[in-house]
């Protein structure tokens, strides 16, 4: 059986998701050290007679992974929304700069200090 990778998966994620042991999916795949796979990547899947007993750890990996990529899915997400708020800033930015053009300033305020108090000297005795 062939899989295609997708965004995500990992051999872990993969052999547990077939039921297939991690060095037999290293193996069948001449996948070197140190075993990196890339999506679009075109992996043989060997299918066993025996359905491989999927264990607690298993299960909880695949669960880890899945939480990982919806955090990943998250993240990209946040990650576009910034660099749209980016993109508005700058170009509000430039707005108020050609309207600085236009309309001048104010001269600023000048600022008024009150003069302080004369204070009271103990007379000496």
């Amino acid at each position: 059986m062939n899989y295609t990778v997708r965004a995500g998966d990992t051999l872990n994620s993969i052999a547990a998701r077939f039921g297939v042991p991690v060095q037999e999916l290293i193996r069948v795949n001449n996948i070197a050290y140190p075993y990196y796979i890339y999506v679009g990547q075109n992996l043989y899947i060997p299918v066993s007679t025996t359905p491989a007993p999927t264990s607690d750890v298993e299960r909880r990996l695949t669960r880890v992974e899945n939480r990982v990529d919806a955090l990943r899915d998250d993240y990209t997400k946040l990650d576009d929304r910034v660099d749209r708020l980016e993109t508005r800033m700058n170009r509000l930015e430039a707005r108020v700069t050609r309207l600085e053009r236009i309309v001048p300033a104010p001269p600023p305020t000048p600022t008024v200090r009150p003069t302080p108090r004369p204070t009271a000297t103990p007379r000496p005795r």
